[in-house]
């Protein structure tokens, strides 16, 4: 497998979305491409970072579940 065709197939690997040949090929020339490493290293963190912040709990404003729990008592 070419670098091209690596690191245009990138998100896919990262997803786990290529079948399970591809992605082996792409496991493969990632674990041998000193070019390919960096990127692969580079969307991996991203992804991490993203899935981390858009996981995360926000919590509820204040006074929220009082104001919705009344409005249910109310009903």
């Amino acid at each position: 497998m070419e670098c091209a065709e690596v690191t245009r197939r990138l998100w896919e690997y990262l997803d786990g979305e290529l079948a399970a040949k591809e992605a082996a090929d792409v496991g493969r020339h990632l674990a041998g491409c000193p070019q390919c490493q960096p990127h692969y290293c580079c969307d991996r963190a991203f992804l991490v970072v993203v899935v981390r912040t858009l996981t995360r709990p926000i919590p509820a404003p204040r006074g929220l579940r009082a104001a919705i729990l009344s409005r249910l008592e109310r009903q």
